[in-house]
C-alpha cells in the first residue's frame, strides 16, 4: 500500500536520479524502488498509476 511517506520517498528518490544521471528514471525503476521500501509488496493497477503520476509531477 501507497503511504504518505512512501511518496515522498519517492518524490526525493526521483529528484536524485535526475540530479546523479541528468535524465528520468524510466516507470519501471520507479516501480521497483517502491516494491523494494514495501519489502517486495504485489502493487496494484492503481498504485502503478499513482508512481507513474509522481515521475511525471516531479520531472517537470
Amino acid at each position: 500500500m501507497l503511504t504518505t511517506k512512501i511518496t515522498f520517498d519517492l518524490a526525493d528518490w526521483i529528484r536524485e536520479w535526475r540530479k546523479c544521471r541528468n535524465k528520468n528514471p524510466s516507470i519501471d525503476e520507479c516501480i521497483n524502488f517502491v516494491q523494494w521500501k514495501l519489502e517486495d509488496y504485489k502493487l496494484s493497477d492503481i498504485a502503478k498509476r499513482i508512481i507513474e503520476s509522481i515521475l511525471i509531477c516531479v520531472s517537470e
